[in-house]
């Protein structure tokens, strides 16, 4: 997908494609709300309860911004690709020497450096709302919380602008991009709920099964609270971990929601470029 002499191109794409998606509105409107989030609701929690420890706001932080990420994500990429082919300047794009590959690859950097200003700002407001009112807080957990956060970003900018090489008009996007947020958010807990009912006769209940908690995991949102958790706790059980019965399998293991998120953050880019590899464009 990156080929030796294209190496120039995708960069060409990438550069313009950050520039054009920086002066984007939506961008600092999106951005904002992520700073309000993140960072407003340590100050409010703290406000309220004046024993809030920095360990609490941090976790705290992790918890608001699991849906604020995917949104930030989805919003800032999902017309990467289908909004070029649906005002028809996807065809001007391929003419100059860009590879199909190249626009690819240059988008998902494109957006992933728009994605990664965002991040770093509410993140980076976050830790002076910390220092302001804690005057120190763990600098290591912080910057791993933070690391694990982009990261968890750019999962989202692959699957959306995986999404985005597929499809064929903005309308279809934009109802796409909103089915994903609901789907990973809401959507993914019928996977296990209605995989349980159906071996088991009956909704869940303790001892859980523990591929039960494998299909859980699998879903990059909760592979981001469990990683979360872990930076923060790093010698306790994960939460699903407890509510299984025996000895606990490897993938309710601290770092294995580390793993699931490098897949995702590979698989559904690729995906799409295998697929829009072969579009008939004209």
């Amino acid at each position: 997908m990156v080929p030796g002499d294209s190496d120039v191109s995708w960069v060409v794409v990438a550069r313009k494609d950050f520039q054009d998606a920086i002066r984007s509105k939506m961008l600092w409107a999106i951005t904002a709300l992520f700073v309000f989030v993140t960072a407003g609701f340590i100050f409010l929690h703290r406000w309220i309860d004046g024993s809030y420890t920095p360990q609490a706001a941090m976790s705290n932080m992790s918890w608001s911004s699991t849906s604020v990420i995917p949104l930030t994500a989805l919003v800032i990429a999902y017309l990467a690709i289908v909004g070029e082919r649906d005002s028809g300047s996807i065809k001007l794009l391929l003419g100059l020497p860009h590879s199909r590959g190249d626009v690819v690859f240059g988008k998902f950097v494109g957006r992933s450096g728009v994605v990664a200003v965002a991040t770093i700002a509410a993140f980076g407001a976050s830790g002076l709302v910390l220092l302001v009112y804690y005057g120190s807080f763990p600098a290591g957990e912080f910057l791993a919380q933070s690391a694990l956060a982009l990261l968890f970003a750019l999962v989202f900018v692959s699957i959306a602008l995986g999404f985005s090489s597929v499809t064929a008009s903005r309308p279809r996007a934009v109802g796409g991009a909103f089915g994903l947020f609901f789907f990973f958010q809401l959507g993914w807990k019928l996977i296990p709920l209605t995989g349980y009912y159906l071996l088991e006769g009956s909704m869940p209940s303790e001892p859980f099964p523990k591929w039960y908690f494998f299909t859980w995991v699998l879903n990059p949102v909760e592979a981001y609270k469990i990683g979360a958790r872990y930076i923060l706790h790093p010698n306790e059980q994960t939460i699903y971990a407890s509510l299984v019965a025996g000895k606990t399998p490897f993938y309710l293991e601290g770092w294995f929601p580390f793993v699931v998120l490098a897949i995702w953050l590979v698989v559904p880019v690729t995906l799409g470029y295998l697929r829009f590899r072969s579009i008939d464009l004209y």
